[in-house]
């Protein structure tokens, strides 16, 4: 028992350690060639997001993108692109495709049920806005809020010679009603997996990630590794092509996307077994191919195997906990360690967050909050089992 806990929680201990060091060296990998003109363009997958929509595209314009006019991007001298916005409705049965094009987007109806999934959606779009002239594109949820500086943050790391970028992607908690520790909570693990790991990698040279909101593309990156995913994880399952063809997603540090919390209990547990038993799911599939890598001599993809096999972090603690019933000496150690490297993790996380003390006050919900993610188990195992499709989260009222 001392053992295979030790093995099921080692990728989850390797992986904090390295985030951890990571955050604390902060180092940039150096890059040695500008890229060509970048000609970004943003695309926004939707699925029945009428409620959302609007408010995303009106934050990318904000951002600096363009508002769609009757003459093709691009068309204007070299030098004078401005980034336009792909908004691909996909097999939509709502108002998502007006709601857009009023907004100030570009449009494309994708209505065929032979393609499903995001992956397909991301396509499409990343397709379209190529015969536009784009030759970088950057790919935003449509439920979510881009930070003012995102467009040119991104652009700059990709003239600087990045075929791929990830910037902050975080939750946002409802602008109005109660103070609930748990969704508090879920937004400080949110934060964790989508910042300070994603930070903690690139600090150490390695590849930031892909986490399926705000990251971007190179054409020469999808020439390269195509965009041929389907997974409900397809950021993963396609980071992992990326990591193993030797390509890096670097980290844009000042620049973020917010997508709201869901706001019943009931859609944030649908929304975590996706995300678990989709990872489960890839990284099943995709460990051969790691390994094939490793043993290639790209010893990098250790990092990325590691991450593929972490456990989520509240079952990885529940995990350590069990070595106080095991009268083996060298785990109540190895769970020791473990839990100074938990106890620094998230104390980084809280810190990375612009309210830090409440962050803290929070974790005294902790413990319901890893009952919870049991609770949530069997779903997450039955999610694991099969490609579960692409649906929006459940809406119940428009956001603010």
């Amino acid at each position: 028992m001392a053992a295979a806990i030790a093995l099921l929680t080692a990728p989850l201990i390797a992986d904090l350690i390295v985030c951890i060091a990571g955050n604390l060296r902060r180092t940039r990998a150096p890059r040695t060639a500008r890229a060509e003109n970048v000609r970004l363009a943003v695309v926004v997958p939707a699925h029945d997001e009428d409620l959302t929509i609007a408010r995303t595209v009106q934050s990318l314009l904000a951002a600096g993108c363009s508002a769609h006019v009757a003459h093709p991007a691009g068309a204007t001298a070299a030098g004078a692109w401005e980034a336009s916005i792909f908004v691909v409705a996909h097999n939509c049965s709502d108002a998502t495709a007006k709601m857009a094009a009023g907004a100030g987007a570009r449009v494309i109806e994708l209505n065929d049920p032979r393609q499903r999934g995001k992956g397909a959606a991301l396509r499409c779009g990343f397709e379209a806005a190529r015969r536009a002239g784009a030759n970088a594109f950057l790919a935003i949820d449509a439920d979510s809020v881009a930070s003012p500086n995102l467009i040119p943050a991104t652009c700059a790391a990709l003239e600087a010679g990045a075929a791929a970028t990830q910037c902050r992607y975080e939750l946002e908690l409802p602008p109005t009603g109660p103070f609930r520790l748990l969704d508090r909570l879920r937004v400080l693990a949110f934060r964790a997996i989508n910042v300070l790991r994603a930070r903690g990698r690139a600090g150490l040279g390695f590849s930031a990630g892909l986490f399926g909101n705000g990251f971007a593309l190179t054409a020469g990156a999808l020439e390269r590794v195509p965009f041929s995913v389907n997974s409900i994880c397809e950021d993963l399952e396609y980071h992992i092509r990326l990591v193993c063809a030797g390509l890096r997603v670097d980290w844009v540090e000042d620049a973020s996307v917010y997508a709201p919390l869901a706001r019943t209990r009931s859609a944030q547990a649908t929304q975590e077994a996706r995300w678990e038993g989709g990872r489960f799911h890839v990284a099943t599939r995709a460990t051969g191919q790691l390994l094939a890598a490793v043993f290639g001599g790209n010893w990098r993809v250790l990092e990325m195997l590691a991450e593929a096999w972490s456990l989520p972090l509240s079952r990885g603690i529940l995990a350590l906990l069990l070595t106080a019933f095991l009268p083996v000496h060298w785990i109540h150690l190895f769970a020791l360690a473990g839990a100074v490297l938990v106890l620094a993790y998230v104390l980084e996380a809280v810190f990375l967050g612009v309210e830090p003390w409440r962050d803290l006050a929070a974790l005294v919900g902790a413990p319901l909050h890893m009952l919870w993610k049991l609770a949530i188990t069997p779903l997450v195992l039955r999610q694991s089992r099969r490609g579960a499709e692409w649906a929006r989260t459940r809406r119940e009222a428009q956001l603010p």
